[in-house]
């Protein structure tokens, strides 16, 4: 019986290490060999394959920047670089029952050479999943959020929140086709019931963007003009983009007002409780032709959003026609506040209004 050599280091549990959301995986052998998680905290790490005996398998997991990440997916570092940046990693065991135990804090010297990854150990396309390959094939861009006029703090605070909960929602949408995204997605819409808010939706999809794709601020100026720029997924952009110009239009925002308006009081008709305050109570059964127009009522959405390309993947996310839905409207209120700022020209979304 194969019996895996002790690792030298600290001893710790597993309250000492944070709670880790996975993402990719992005080098597969008959299983996983290594994966991209993402902490409570935002923060990425590679979950890299050490060894196995009979009964466990033996894992480290490797923190590391965004640059550092996107540095190993570009084939620009290799594994053994981005283990010798750490002053120090964890190391565990996994059972046959996936219970994470025996964690060890280390360092690369006091690792067995056999678990050192080789010199020549980059991502190379030979072993990279698709998932590893379509994550170092997105490109994020510079973009700009123009600001001007008389603005309050809570302003600022608001305008780049909002902007990045439709951004998560469109990340998620976009990104559907990737089992991490699909099955967040899914988990996260079967869990809205008995007051679970929609912002948890929100926040749950943000959790599987990694670093490398998250909005990040490049530069923050406000002069009155001023703007804030990012640096993020142009599509993903271009979708906000799209959807704001259209609320802009006065014609088209009575239409899209008059939608909602339809749904309220279609909802109202029906009994369906947990329109305005974004909480769904537990569902009572609904009769196929109320789930029939129900679901009616999301083709329409996306027609009006101009989403028909996302509109077959999308119904196929686990979740009912109402839970389908609300995150949709929970989507347009979040949308709708960005308007006034927009229409009274103290926003500007995809220019700076820097002259």
């Amino acid at each position: 019986m194969k019996k895996m050599p002790n690792i030298e280091g600290k001893k710790i549990s597993a309250k000492d290490i944070p709670q880790y959301t996975w993402n990719a995986d992005l080098v597969d052998f008959d299983g996983p060999l290594l994966s991209l998680f993402k902490s409570e905290d935002g923060e990425d790490a590679l979950f890299s394959w050490l060894d196995c005996s009979n009964s466990r398998n033996r894992w480290c997991i490797l923190p590391l920047s965004r640059e550092l990440l996107g540095s190993y997916l570009k084939q620009e570092t290799s594994l053994l670089e981005v283990f010798q940046s750490l002053d120090s990693f964890v190391v565990f065991d996994v059972t046959p029952s996936h219970r994470r135990t025996n964690f060890t804090l280390t360092n690369l010297s006091d690792l067995p050479q056999d678990y050192i990854p080789d010199p020549e150990s980059y991502l190379f396309d030979e072993i990279s999943t698709d998932a590893a390959t379509a994550l170092r094939d997105e490109e994020t861009e510079e973009y700009y959020l123009g600001l001007d006029g008389g603005m309050y703090i809570d302003d600022l605070s608001l305008i780049p929140k909002t902007y990045q909960q439709l951004y998560s929602f469109h990340y998620g949408l976009e990104h559907l086709q990737r089992d991490a995204v699909s099955h967040s997605f899914s988990r996260i819409l079967k869990g809205w019931t008995g007051g679970f808010s929609s912002v948890n939706v929100f926040t749950g999809l943000r959790s599987v963007i990694p670093s490398i794709h998250r909005v990040r601020i490049s530069e923050l100026r406000y002069n009155s003009p001023g703007h804030i720029k990012v640096n993020l997924l142009p599509k993903l952009a271009e979708k906000i983009e799209s959807a704001a110009n259209y609320i802009e239009n006065e014609e088209n925002f009575r239409e899209s007002e008059q939608f909602y308006k339809d749904v309220y009081n279609f909802f109202k008709d029906h009994k369906i409780a947990g329109f305005e305050e974004e909480r769904n109570q537990h569902e009572r059964s609904l009769t196929p032709d109320t789930n029939k127009e129900i679901m009616a009522y999301v083709d329409t959405f996306f027609e009006m959003m101009d989403w028909t390309e996302y509109q077959e993947n999308f119904k196929k996310v686990h979740a009912s026609p109402l839970l389908q839905l609300r995150i949709l409207l929970a989507y347009y209120r979040r949308l709708k506040k960005l308007r006034p700022y927009i229409v009274r020209g103290h926003l500007s979304i995809g220019s700076s209004l820097l002259t």
